[in-house]
């Protein structure tokens, strides 16, 4: 019994050594935004209304989409976030965050990293 307890020890202990190697996927960003044109709701954009009922949030990966989940990685992660199928969630952010929104008007007031 004692064996087998050591062994499982050191099979759980390679396993966050290769996940610490591996990339992670926890960064996202939380904006918070407004409209510059009138007849507009937050879930347009894929937000929410914020505590301030002029501005809503939104929390985006880097392909400037809503977040999906507890990671921005492009298939499942582990529980620490990391050894994502096919890697993070590419691209810049605010910038395609609002490239894909202009048609909306939305100008952001604010922004947030976080690291989960």
């Amino acid at each position: 019994m004692k064996h087998i307890s050591i062994l499982l020890a050191l099979i759980c202990v390679l396993a966050c050594v290769g996940s610490l190697r591996a990339q992670c996927c926890r960064q996202s960003l939380t904006l918070m935004y407004r409209y510059n044109r009138p007849g507009r709701t937050c879930a347009d954009a894929g937000g929410r209304l914020s505590n301030n009922p002029n501005i809503c949030t939104i929390t985006i990966c880097a392909d400037g989409r809503a977040k999906q989940g507890s990671y921005c990685g492009r298939g499942p992660c582990n529980i620490f976030g990391c050894n994502c199928d096919y890697g993070c969630i590419p691209g810049n952010w605010m910038q395609t965050f609002l490239e894909r929104n202009r048609r909306l008007g939305v100008t952001v007031t604010d922004s947030r990293w976080s690291a989960n």
